[in-house]
């Protein structure tokens, strides 16, 4: 995959934007990593009355540091005189004068700055076909309609991988970061990140409706990132809108809490177990938490439901389906109506509980997605070198990201590494409200959620309470933290992981790895303990990967 420049796509308003859009990404998959682009390129010459400005949609620069400008055009374009113009209503535009300015623009830059020179060009108008050739514009400098399934090959052709130069390639990167747009609001930054991230994850809420499941019951097999929870939302919201009955069940109450924030109020987001306690109230009985086997009362009571306290709904979505037992999942299904649609959504990587075995739907039409579009690549990266992921992920964020730099607490000093990790995310210009930290304890043994305040920072968490209408009590604070069981599902732009101690990798360690190091949308500071940090070290000192990548994590050899 080629290395993005900057790696937060542009806001799109105009069809030249998603079409420019979609070259950058077909380009970014498609063309290995000896290539750099560059899009959005500003560009000034000249000073005074003489002073011009433009903008190259894309550059692409080799290991060589050798350069290629990508003129994109959608849209209708017209061949004029040997020329290409493209009319805006009343306004003709010169196409073949705009390109060759900016040619001649980059060219005298980069023969003034000694960089490898003249930079090659190509223009591609991805909705209309090339028939002839011209005088200004030699057929192979051109991708056309009828070229774009081969946009990678012609690029390459147009501009090979070069002979690796790495300090001259890295004066080119800096030439065109220069004259970039650049978003110093790392915040802003974020929440436009987060949109086109959104945007690229909807796959699943797109195809999965569309789906026909003779049961009535489709099984959604996905790993983190990759739009579980944008499906849920479309299908509530608009079952809700229809008038229909919709229900959404999960294990996690926190989880519960934040999709009811995110739901219509006629849509029904309880635990399995709150769905339990209804039946039992509505029967007139209720539950003493502090006596011994309250739990298994409320179990057993949707248990010997005949309608498994799903009754009446067209719509069920069940999330976290892996922290479920299958005698749970049995009966919120058996109380559904004939023709009512049951979508269950599970990642396996994500089973936090001991007790939770693997176990099969034979009626369900089952979907798999390996795809997170969610996480920046490096830290899908980092899952895989690792081996925290059960199966290959393929990593679809247009973010790079940067590889974990961890902070090692060493004789329990959480809370000082810990307010160290937090000052680094809001040193890269993230907001305090931006951020979530996330312990591997449990709220019981962590230090750091007994406390009031991190620093000077007071800390939003859970209590441990509920009021009289059994919603969660928590502290007041700007700075969210939280348990990695109960941030599960969740996610924030910056994520301090903290309190990661052990020696030795177990299966829920290492599930509970995986499910904090993939709830940070942007950016990931971790906080490790000596023994963990070392056992990091050693599995990464006999990866196979290449020596310079393993210590870039910053974990110790």
């Amino acid at each position: 995959m080629a290395h993005l420049h900057p790696d937060t796509p542009r806001r799109l308003l105009s069809a030249g934007d998603h079409a420019e859009a979609e070259v950058v990404r077909l380009l970014a998959q498609g063309l290995p990593d000896a290539y750099h682009l560059f899009h959005g390129v500003d560009w000034s010459a000249g000073a005074g009355d003489q002073e011009r400005h433009g903008e190259c949609d894309l550059v692409v620069v080799n290991q060589a540091g050798e350069s290629l400008l990508i003129e994109v055009k959608a849209g209708a374009v017209e061949q004029v005189d040997q020329r290409f113009v493209k009319r805006y209503g009343a306004t003709v535009k010169d196409v073949t004068r705009q390109v060759q300015v900016q040619f001649g623009v980059l060219r005298q830059r980069l023969a003034k700055a000694g960089l490898p020179g003249p930079p090659r060009s190509l223009l591609v108008m991805p909705q209309v076909r090339v028939g002839s050739e011209t005088a200004g514009w030699p057929r192979e400098r051109i991708v056309d309609a009828g070229d774009m399934p081969l946009l990678c090959t012609r690029v390459r052709e147009a501009l090979g991988p070069g002979m690796p130069a790495a300090h001259t390639l890295e004066r080119v990167r800096d030439f065109y970061s220069d004259i970039f747009q650049v978003e110093p609001d790392v915040s802003a930054v974020a929440q436009r990140f987060e949109a086109v991230s959104t945007r690229l994850a909807s796959g699943l809420a797109t195809w999965v409706p569309r789906i026909h499941a003779p049961s009535g019951v489709i099984r959604v097999v996905a790993t983190a990132g990759s739009g579980k929870t944008q499906l849920a939302l479309r299908l509530l919201r608009e079952a809700a809108s229809a008038g229909r009955r919709a229900g959404y069940v999960c294990f996690n109450r926190a989880l519960a809490d934040h999709m009811a924030r995110l739901l219509p109020p006629s849509v029904e987001a309880q635990t399995f177990h709150e769905r339990g306690l209804r039946l039992l109230r509505r029967a007139g009985r209720d539950v003493d938490f502090a006596t011994p086997g309250a739990f298994e009362q409320i179990v057993r009571a949707s248990l010997d439901d005949p309608a498994g306290g799903a009754s009446g709904l067209d719509l069920l979505v069940i999330d976290e389906l892996q922290d479920l037992q299958p005698e749970w999942v049995g009966a919120l299904l058996r109380g559904l109506q004939h023709d009512a649609r049951a979508v269950l959504l599970e990642d396996p990587d994500q089973c936090l509980y001991d007790d939770r075995e693997p176990f099969d739907i034979p009626e369900a039409v089952v979907v798999h997605s390996r795809e997170n579009f969610r996480s920046p690549r490096s830290l899908v990266q980092t899952l895989s070198l690792l081996g925290l992921a059960s199966e290959p992920i393929q990593a679809m964020s247009p973010l790079e990201g940067d590889l974990p730099d961890p902070i090692v607490a060493t004789d329990g000093h959480w809370e000082q590494a810990t307010a160290q990790a937090v000052q680094r995310c809001l040193q890269r210009g993230f907001r305090l409200q931006d951020i979530a930290l996330v312990t591997l304890r449990g709220r019981e043994r962590s230090q750091l959620l007994q406390l009031d305040r991190l620093g000077e920072h007071a800390l939003l968490r859970f209590t441990g309470r509920h009021d009289a209408a059994g919603a969660p009590v928590w502290t007041r604070g700007d700075l969210l933290a939280d348990s990695v069981r109960r941030f599960k599902g969740q996610a924030m732009p910056a994520v301090v992981l903290t309190e990661c101690e052990f020696d030795t990798l177990d299966e829920r360690t290492r599930r509970a790895l995986f499910v904090g190091l993939t709830r940070a949308r942007a950016h990931l500071e971790w906080v490790v303990g000596p023994g963990a940090a070392g056992w990091m070290g050693r599995v990464l000192a006999a990866a196979d990967g290449p020596a310079v990548e393993r210590r870039s994590t910053g974990f110790p050899p």
